[in-house]
């Protein structure tokens, strides 16, 4: 009895450390506790997520094993496993898992078919790419032969393949169609058709619905939209997600409330809870910045929750979803033909389709002009998943080419894809790899002086850059870029063409870029620091705070509902 005392004295203290984000102190208290009880499920439970949260890997999965052994029947274990190995990639053992389950009849119905749907972040090769995009068309084509399947999508949520799908060279339209389908298929709930409630007043009521009105890449895109929007023609409502962090922009959506220029809520987890505080807001427009970012908002936008619903560029690639009516874009981004990529209705603003407020530096902490002027200092500062394996030959040849060149990256926050492919392209490189750095992250400010001291940025290919570019253009370094046919990998062009440059770092071949990248990151230090200096006045006068944005999107806005009675 003294024993279980202890133990439950010493659990008690690990889950007070654990909701304090204590996670070094909590595994103590769970391990201590174990030596008690060395066989306690809940705590092996809460020793795994401790260690999860730690980022201790491989000391969370060999708990969650013995976890499993002792009782077979846990959901919550073999929950964490899965979501561990898919963090790491570990795509055979993640098979293997799945195998064994389903062989002792444990595996549910709603983990097999996340199991069929699941897409790696991460590739070794394109083949290997390849591999998995023709493994799961197969699945999504078995699983809508497959009547029997019926799943409640408010609890048993399985995350959608296609944000990870974008990052390749792929058209994406016709997979995404699929994969809507197959959703449609398995959730009965989500062609289920909605009694709008109509907007009498006199302003269009549109409401902005995301998980990242915070500090986050979205807001930076869309924050100046919300803000300047003529109020006496629009009433405008912010929807967020319950998982939305308390972030330093998220405070000053909350104050514009009090001043009444905006109406937030907060929606709950329950989905039929959401639905119909959407639906009580009588909305004439419904945007979606980010589609297939939030899985906590996705699967709204399969039901038709006002009478216009607008997609957009937070994630640059069509829903492939009839019951979003419009993408907007832009003609500075778009190819002639590029109605044929999209499921929704193509509006191409003339300009870029935001209001990007011009970024800000801490005068004590500028960069002084020997900084900016330095040479052959290349740098992808992107987010690790858009470095498809075709862009380590860009990387090999500028080593090779260029003797001196320092090729640096940011890790990613668990360090997960930064080994993967570091080791990916130390297979490829060789001696060369120890001028290949992947940097610690770093704070908004920090990172705009490190894309400023850089010599030239490279521009990832399939997936380009966008919010990084703007922030960039702070101090105007160079982005090299080789746009592909897809928006995906055309904004950087597209915002040097409203920058009125006549001459842009804008290649067509991988040799080109690579020459261009090698050029520019040699040049004369005076020559490298006019460049910059003409980009950032470029962009000072072109591409921030565009109030012609503006205008023209209110008038896409009314024109849209011109017809709405």
């Amino acid at each position: 009895m003294e024993k279980k005392e202890e133990a439950k004295n010493l659990f008690d203290l690990g889950v007070k450390e654990y909701k304090l984000d204590n996670f070094e102190l909590s595994t103590e208290y769970f391990k201590k506790a174990l030596s008690l009880l060395p066989d306690n499920i809940g705590l092996l439970e809460n020793l795994s997520l401790s260690l999860y949260n730690q980022n201790k890997f491989l000391d969370a999965i060999k708990i969650l094993k013995k976890t499993i052994d002792l009782e077979s029947e846990n959901q919550k274990a073999f929950d964490l496993l899965q979501k561990i190995y898919k963090e790491l990639n570990e795509k055979k053992q993640l098979e293997q898992i799945i195998i064994e389950r389903k062989n002792k009849k444990k595996l549910t119905l709603k983990d097999e078919i996340s199991s069929k749907i699941y897409f790696p972040n991460f590739f070794n090769s394109k083949e290997e790419n390849k591999l998995y995009r023709d493994k799961l068309d197969q699945n999504l084509n078995d699983i809508l032969k497959n009547d029997n399947i019926k799943l409640d999508v408010s609890k048993e949520y399985i995350l959608p393949p296609i944000f990870q799908l974008s990052y390749d060279e792929y058209d994406n339209l016709k997979i995404n169609e699929k994969i809507v389908s197959v959703y449609r298929h398995i959730y009965p709930k989500l062609n289920e058709d909605i009694k709008l409630i109509k907007n009498n007043t006199d302003k269009i009521r549109i409401g902005f619905i995301s998980e990242f009105f915070t500090d986050h890449t979205i807001s930076k895109l869309y924050r100046g939209i919300i803000e300047s929007l003529d109020r006496s023609k629009f009433e405008i409502i912010i929807f967020h997600s319950y998982r939305t962090r308390k972030g330093n922009y998220f405070k000053k959506i909350l104050e514009m409330e009090v001043n009444g220029n905006i109406k937030n809520i907060f929606l709950t987890k329950n989905f039929n809870e959401k639905i119909q505080t959407i639906i009580n807001n009588k909305l004439d427009i419904l945007f979606y910045p980010d589609i297939h970012m939030s899985f906590d908002l996705y699967f709204l936008s399969y039901l038709r929750l006002a009478k216009f619903q607008i997609n957009s560029w937070g994630h640059p690639e069509t829903t492939g979803n009839k019951s979003i009516d419009y993408f907007l874009s832009s003609k500075l981004c778009e190819i002639e033909t590029a109605q044929n990529h999209y499921t929704e209705k193509l509006i191409l603003s003339n300009y870029l389709p935001m209001y990007f407020y011009r970024p800000e530096i801490d005068e004590s902490i500028k960069l002084e002009k020997n900084i900016l002027s330095q040479r052959n200092m290349y740098c992808c500062p992107q987010t690790l998943i858009k470095l498809h394996p075709d862009f380590d030959e860009i990387i090999k040849k500028i080593l090779i080419k260029d003797k001196k060149a320092k090729i640096f990256l940011l890790k990613d926050p668990k360090n997960i894809l930064s080994n993967s492919i570091f080791n990916r392209i130390k297979k490829k490189i060789g001696i060369n790899i120890d001028r290949f750095v992947f940097l610690d992250r770093i704070n908004r400010q920090k990172y705009i002086n490190h894309c400023g001291q850089a010599s030239v940025l490279l521009d990832p290919i399939y997936f380009g850059a966008g919010n990084s570019f703007h922030e960039s253009m702070y101090y105007g370094t160079p982005t090299v870029t080789l746009p592909s046919n897809y928006l995906k990998s055309r904004i950087v062009k597209g915002a040097y063409d409203q920058m009125k440059i006549s001459n842009p770092p804008v290649t067509k071949t991988v040799d080109e870029y690579v020459d261009l990248s090698i050029e520019i990151a040699n040049m004369d230090k005076k020559k490298a620091l006019d460049q910059k200096k003409y980009l950032s006045h470029q962009a000072s006068k072109y591409l921030f705070e565009n109030k012609k944005f503006i205008s023209e999107l209110e008038n896409i806005l009314i024109k849209i509902t011109s017809f709405k009675n």
